[in-house]
């Protein structure tokens, strides 16, 4: 208590007085029932404090990109993706502000930032549809870059924080497993089911999967993915602990890309390492094996759904986003499950319900849950039929052929693309009718079609040189099961599946030697008569 005591009274008296104001006005707005306001006087004390501090930033980047979910809508100016992406963007920025003096402002880095924005004005400028689809396009590119940019640079010079943030993400997720899991037991989703901004982010839509804090059971299955990665890699205390928790994770979500990208980044793993397999490590990989089927199969009867109480109840209709909101330059993710995709205009987080009046299909209504019945879910079966379902696959290869065709329709949409948000038009004017959700479903083929073979060719020799540079294994692993994913969806308004590409950034910068740089001196008070002395204590080298 001293300690806190005395850090209390070294706070300049100013900087008290503003919080107590803060706090005498959040605690007001309270009061009067504008919860909405008090939040935002919350939010934008710690967003302050924040900023004062580059190693927080660096936190703060990763808690707000896993742990908030754009799913919700809490009252932003617009759609929750370009609203969090903002202060993403204002995080890292202020950052390298702050770090200025220290690293300078070294023209690779900013190059490689710029590189996949200046494809999307190019193809903007060659195929011209107006300023707002160019800055819409380039936004999420641009933030994307400049977060690349400051992970990398902070984790040259402080090591220990990055493994420190990874590590305790891989805590964090155990937490995350355990909500899964009650998720899928009692066929809710809590906190989503009640704040959801569409009902197609609720349990009503396929209460079988797991969302985790996303949302979403694709982006979930990236973070499970991802922590698995990492916690195997790291090895820190106890590793699997979060090991098996998020292998847990990863097949409650039913995410088939995520399995995928799994399967691949272990693969490669024991490719690296198999001379250091040996009988103890098969037995432990046997252990966490019999666990987490285990932990999947089981569930416990105090979590099982109420038969007498009703399922949620979402919202009739999703408020779509005002008219200042942007349109998405990528659609959310399939639901990769035909039984779950009622119908073909499932929107996305961060793009706006197609207009009345567009050629599309309409706007879905949320259909009335049915009430749950008395046995549980068999979260095996349910994983089992994902493995045998092929109409999700039928859908993607149809998303495969739409695209191409819209990619070949001459030579200067197979060179520069069809411009900026081209997907979106596409999907509100004209569709893909097979009942699936409106999007393409393939990072790189969206990429190909908006930007056009030079977008592409960046996209790609960017995932190819950080492979090079980064010599991490966790890194490596990392960009081996993000680039298998999101050949499966399109990624980039999903902050939590980005994430995982930035960790890998962070963490291969923080291994790499080659990168590596020792931080400044810190300058020393010279005693009188020290520079006199200097010279004589010095001998001949």
């Amino acid at each position: 208590m001293r300690v806190l005591a005395d850090r209390i009274r070294g706070v300049e008296r100013r900087v008290r007085y503003l919080g107590l104001g803060l706090v005498v006005l959040a605690a007001g707005f309270l009061l009067t029932g504008r919860w909405q306001l008090a939040l935002g006087v919350a939010v934008g004390a710690l967003l302050g404090w924040v900023l004062t501090d580059p190693v927080r930033i660096t936190w703060a980047v990763f808690v707000i990109a896993f742990a908030v979910p754009v799913t919700i809508d809490v009252g932003y100016p617009t759609n929750p993706s370009y609203a969090l992406l903002l202060v993403l963007f204002v995080l890292a920025a202020w950052g390298r502000v702050l770090r200025a003096e220290r690293d300078g402002w070294p023209p690779r880095a900013l190059a490689a930032a710029l590189l996949l924005p200046s494809c999307a004005v190019l193809a903007g400028l060659v195929h011209w549809h107006g300023v707002k689809p160019i800055a819409v396009g380039v936004a999420p590119l641009l933030c994307f870059g400049v977060l690349a940019w400051h992970l990398a640079e902070e984790a040259r010079h402080d090591r220990r924080t990055v493994r420190r943030i990874a590590e305790a993400l891989t805590w964090f997720s155990v937490a995350v497993a355990v909500f899964a899991k009650y998720q899928t037991a009692s066929r809710s989703w809590p906190i989503f089911d009640q704040f959801a901004y569409d009902w197609t982010y609720t349990s009503a839509f396929d209460a079988t999967r797991a969302v985790g804090l996303s949302g979403h059971p694709i982006i979930y299955g990236t973070f499970a993915m991802a922590m698995v990665l990492v916690a195997l890699t790291l090895r820190g205390r106890f590793w699997y602990v979060p090991v098996t928790a998020n292998l847990v994770g990863l097949v409650l979500s039913g995410t088939r890309s995520a399995w995928v990208g799994t399967v691949l980044a272990l693969g490669f793993w024991l490719f690296l390492q198999w001379r250091k397999v040996s009988w103890r490590g098969l037995g432990t990989a046997a252990v966490i094996a019999a666990v987490t089927w285990t932990l999947v199969a089981v569930s416990p009867p105090a979590l099982q759904p109420d038969t007498t109480a009703a399922g949620p109840t979402p919202s009739p209709a999703a408020p779509t986003p005002g008219p200042a909101a942007p349109a998405a330059s990528s659609a959310a993710p399939a639901p990769e499950s035909p039984a779950a995709t009622p119908s073909p205009a499932t929107p996305s987080p961060a793009a706006p319900a197609p207009p009345a009046a567009s050629s599309g299909a309409p706007e879905p209504s949320a259909p009335a849950p049915a009430a749950p019945t008395a046995s549980a879910v068999d979260s095996v079966d349910v994983a089992g039929s994902r493995i045998s379902d092929p109409a999700s696959a039928d859908a993607r290869f149809t998303r495969m052929s739409v695209v191409w065709d819209g990619i070949t329709r001459d030579w200067s949409t197979v060179v520069f693309g069809n411009g900026p948000e081209a997907n979106v038009r596409f999907l509100e004017n004209v569709g893909i009718g097979d009942g699936q959700a409106q999007v393409f479903d393939n990072t790189y083929l969206t990429f190909w079609y908006n930007f056009g073979l030079i977008g592409l060719a960046c996209l790609l020799a960017l995932l190819v040189l950080l492979y090079r540079r980064l010599r991490s294994l966790p890194a490596r692993l990392l960009l081996v099961g993000f680039a298998a994913q999101v050949f499966f969806f399109d990624v980039w308004l999903w902050l939590g599946a980005v994430a995982v590409l930035l960790l890998a950034v962070a963490l291969g910068a923080a291994d790499n030697p080659t990168l590596s740089a020792r931080p400044l001196p810190v300058p020393r008070r010279r005693r009188p008569g020290a520079e006199a002395a200097a010279p004589a204590v010095a001998g001949p080298r």
